[in-house]
């Protein structure tokens, strides 16, 4: 059993890294927003994509998205239903040319998300999961399978780092994880595919 509108929005995800995909590795015009992240024209392409497509699949459910976000509190405070949107997760990454970048669009109902899609725009693939019927995953043919996580380390303990943020309180968890495991094996993986590689059992720890 699966949500009613989650085949619309995986292909919705698609559509959005489909519109992605003609500014990958082109010369880009980078602006900054508020907070000093990037913001290109890919991040909006994508962003005119799934709000389109969300607003025609439920004109009832308002729409949060990273590129879209100025919506005051006293706004947002009554929402019970409402979709989450980062329409291209890890534009630094995508900016430098690498293939580690995603599209994420959840569903959330008083506080609690129902399904989310994280879509790989270089490769195809999606994955998706909800409380009801659990994570999968999806290749461009259109193939899934289901996903597990591991229960134990394989044979190393696998940290999965971001490639770009670090703290001190990160550090000090790397650290005991080693006095207790031995040494760790750490992918560096940008964006959202850390939380991928967990749902798939390729991890064992993103500290957050």
């Amino acid at each position: 059993m699966s949500h009613p509108y989650l085949p619309s929005v995986i292909e919705l995800v698609r559509k959005a890294g489909d519109a992605i995909l003609p500014h990958w590795r082109r010369e880009l015009a980078v602006t900054a927003k508020a907070d000093d992240s990037p913001v290109t024209a890919a991040d909006l392409a994508a962003h005119d994509v799934l709000v389109e497509g969300l607003r025609a699949l439920d004109g009832g459910i308002p729409v949060l998205s990273e590129e879209d976000c100025q919506l005051p509190l006293t706004e947002r405070a009554g929402w019970q239903r409402w979709w989450l949107v980062d329409p291209l997760d890890g534009t630094k990454e995508f900016i430098a040319g690498s293939d580690e970048f995603t599209v994420n669009v959840a569903l959330i109902e008083r506080g609690v998300v129902r399904f989310g899609v994280v879509g790989i725009p270089a490769s195809g693939r999606c994955y998706y999961g909800g409380a009801e019927f659990g994570a999968w995953r999806s290749e461009a043919d259109g193939s899934s399978q289901p996903l597990r996580v591991r229960q134990a380390p394989h044979q190393r303990f696998t940290l999965v780092a971001s490639r770009r943020h670090s703290s001190p309180a990160q550090e000090h968890l790397v650290s005991s994880l080693r006095e207790r495991f031995g040494d760790l094996a750490l992918a560096n993986v940008g964006s959202s595919l850390k939380f991928c590689l967990l749902a798939e059992g390729k991890a064992d720890c993103y500290p957050r």
